[in-house]
C-alpha cells in the first residue's frame, strides 16, 4: 500500500499506435497475441480486486470474479463478488471499504477503459503498468488516456512519470511487455 490505500497495477494491452482498441465494445482478446492473454491472466490471479469500466466488463463478463465496475447509471452490488460505483467523488483510499464485506482489497488491477484509466492517473494513484505493445496498427479508435490518440504507446506511459523498468518481445511476432513502476 502507499499512503494508506492499495497498490494500483494498471494492465493494457495496445496497438503499435497507442490505441486499446478499435470501439468500445471490442475485447482485447479480439486482437490481442495468447502471450499477451497468458500475461493477462497472470495479472487478474495476482490481484485481489479488478476495477473497470462498463463497456470492459461486458466484453468479457465472468460472475466468479471479484471486480469493481465504474459506472454513472447503475450502483451497488449486483452479484455477490461485483459491485457497481459512479467514482465521482471518490478516491483510490475509498475503494477498500467499499468491497471490504466480500475480501480486502490490497492489490487492485485497472484494466479499464479509457475514463477508468483517466480517474486513476487523475489522482495519482498507478503504481505500476503492465503494458503489452502489440505489432498491429488501429489507425483510430479509444486512446489510453483522453488526449494521447495516436501517440506511441510509451510516450503515454512516460507522461506518467512511472520508470521503464523492463521491456521484452514475448513472440516472434514482435509483441512486447512494458513494466513500468513508480519511485523505480
Amino acid at each position: 500500500m502507499r499512503a494508506g490505500r492499495p497498490y494500483f497495477t494498471l494492465t493494457v494491452a495496445t496497438s503499435a499506435d497507442g490505441y486499446i482498441a478499435r470501439n468500445p465494445k471490442e475485447p482485447p482478446q479480439a486482437w490481442a497475441s495468447p502471450e499477451e492473454q497468458t500475461l493477462f491472466f497472470e495479472d487478474v490471479a495476482a490481484a485481489d480486486w479488478a476495477i473497470m469500466g462498463r463497456n470492459t466488463h461486458m466484453a468479457a463478463d465472468r460472475d466468479d470474479r471479484r471486480r469493481i465496475i465504474f459506472s454513472s447509471t447503475i450502483s451497488g452490488w449486483r452479484r455477490p463478488s461485483q459491485i457497481w460505483i459512479d467514482p465521482v467523488g471518490l478516491q483510490p483510499a475509498d475503494l477498500p471499504a467499499l468491497v471490504a464485506r466480500v475480501a480486502p482489497l490490497s492489490r487492485g488491477l485497472i484494466l479499464g477503459g479509457t475514463r477508468v484509466h483517466d480517474w486513476f492517473l487523475a489522482h495519482d494513484a498507478i503504481d505500476e503498468v503492465r503494458q503489452t505493445i502489440e505489432p498491429v496498427s488501429f489507425g483510430g479508435g479509444l486512446p489510453m488516456f483522453t488526449g494521447t490518440s495516436g501517440e506511441a504507446p510509451e510516450a503515454c506511459i512516460r507522461r506518467t512519470g512511472l520508470a521503464l523498468v523492463s521491456d521484452r518481445e514475448i513472440n516472434d511476432g514482435g509483441t512486447r511487455h512494458l513494466i513500468w513502476r513508480r519511485g523505480a
